[in-house]
């Protein structure tokens, strides 16, 4: 009986990894396009009623007409689709698998319909420079392909080629690096609750990330603020965008925010991470309180880079870790660490315990980083830790109900206070740090923990605690 469950389990194995091999992926190309240009070495084209042309090889142009495609005299009936055991090029750009041509609403759409993991391939390039470390590549590839194996993001199709999906090109700029990071992790997905984990991440924290509570209102208990835990040199650590109050007063009023002439500007909330939440706006149409995601966008948030600024100089600014309790209203705590742990705080969790310990120093961020992910040996990092604590004259908390005791949750971030100070005058600058939305892994971050020494697996279990990294069978 024992061996035909572990023929059944290497079956099933087996069936899994030829699965992944197999999965492909939809990713809209175009939409509603009305032309386009086809190129390549031995294609054909199958078109909808089973016709299909001989081989060709060569460059003709497409054009949208009704239900079909023209090609000079000749029509496509659609949905059609285009074949070839070479990469297929599309008004210049090539691409592995196969292209698909389908009805829209006023033209067709182009669709590359391609092996998962050779997209990933496609993906890679466009988030990270194939230059940075391998470990940081591939925990780009893990989140990338997390992203893609969700429920489909545009439409009914997975994925579109834009960034708020995920930037993709085809096969332009494939390279030596990029291919062995997804090699590396082919297949693995982070999952939460047997499900692939709903995933994010952006260019540069400015110091701190912020959770998916603060930005979007979601409750996604693996998406908490994280501090970096190591210096970051980014090209956005900090920047500035000037602007006068007209400017401003008209893009919101193209937003859908009509404020009148603007007398001053205030941040009027943050998060735990520092991030503007809401901004007050005073002016001739009265008090406006607009949220800090809207008032990014309206500004062009390739210009306020993120919502991690104020409107005074740069100040000071350092997050930290903090170990927040369940039941208390999460508000930053503008005070370091005290020297000597408070033993009536510490938390049930081991992983929750460990954490507990960095923060009151009687581990190192290093020591702590050795440890994350290596979930056995959690007891005995603890007993090293309670070691630690006796030789300073601390004890064991004393046991309490579970009532009594407060359960804590993973660690968020403490923040030291950036200026709420209001603008006002004919023209303002913003002083901001950070790029993009600020949930989920910074890439920046990423880079500069592979250059620590970091595995991928300690990026990933550090941004995304709770997920478990497994292969995905399609």
């Amino acid at each position: 009986m024992e061996v035909v469950k572990k023929f059944i389990i290497i079956v099933l194995m087996f069936l899994c990894a030829q699965g992944a091999e197999a999965r492909d992926i939809s990713v809209l190309i175009r939409q509603d396009a009305r032309q386009c240009s086809v190129a390549g070495t031995s294609y054909y084209i199958a078109v909808a009623g089973g016709g299909v042309t001989p081989e060709i090889t060569g460059t003709f142009s497409l054009y949208a007409n009704g239900a079909s495609l023209s090609a000079g005299s000749v029509s496509y009936a659609l949905p059609a689709t285009v074949s070839s055991r070479n990469p297929i090029t599309i008004d210049g750009k090539s691409y592995r698998g196969k292209i698909v041509f389908e009805s829209g609403y006023g033209g067709f759409n182009i669709v590359n319909v391609v092996d998962m993991e050779e997209y990933l391939k496609g993906v890679l390039k466009d988030e990270m420079s194939p230059a940075w470390p391998a470990e940081a590549l591939k925990a780009q590839a893990v989140l990338a392909r997390t992203f893609a194996s969700g429920s489909k993001k545009h439409g009914r199709y997975d994925v579109c080629d834009k960034v708020h999906c995920q930037s993709y090109s085809g096969t332009k700029g494939e390279s030596a690096a990029i291919v062995d990071a997804v090699n590396a992790t082919g297949g693995e997905i982070l999952k939460y609750g047997g499900a692939p984990a709903e995933i994010y991440y952006f260019a540069e924290s400015g110091g701190c990330t912020a959770s998916a509570k603060s930005a979007w209102n979601k409750n996604l208990p693996y998406l908490s603020a994280k501090p970096d835990p190591v210096p970051v040199n980014g090209p956005n650590a900090k920047w500035q965008a000037a602007f006068t109050m007209q400017q401003i007063a008209s893009r919101l009023a193209a937003a859908g925010v009509p404020v009148g002439s603007i007398s001053s500007l205030a941040p009027a909330g943050r998060d735990e991470s520092g991030r503007v939440t809401s901004i007050e706006v005073t002016g001739s149409g009265g008090r406006n309180v607009v949220a800090a995601a809207k008032f990014r966008a309206a500004l062009g948030a390739s210009v306020v880079k993120s919502t991690l600024f104020e409107f005074s100089a740069a100040g000071g600014y350092t997050p930290q870790l903090k170990a927040t309790p369940a039941a208390a209203e999460p508000k930053p705590q503008y005070r370091a660490p005290t020297a000597k742990a408070d033993v009536a705080a510490m938390p049930e969790k081991d992983e929750e315990i460990l954490y507990w310990m960095a923060r009151n120093k009687i581990f190192t961020i290093q020591e702590l980083v050795s440890m994350i992910g290596k979930d056995s040996e959690y007891p005995k990092f603890i007993a090293e830790g309670k070691r630690r604590m006796a030789a300073r004259g601390q004890t064991e908390p004393p046991q309490q109900s579970a009532a009594a005791r407060q359960p804590a949750v993973a660690p968020q971030a403490d923040a030291s206070p950036l200026s709420n100070a209001a603008a006002s005058g004919y023209s303002v600058t913003i002083y901001g740090r950070g790029f993009g939305h600020g949930v989920g892994m910074p890439q920046w971050t990423a880079k500069a923990l592979a250059e620590n020494g970091w595995s991928y697996k300690q990026i990933l279990d550090y941004y995304f605690p709770g997920t478990s990294l497994e292969k995905d069978c399609y």
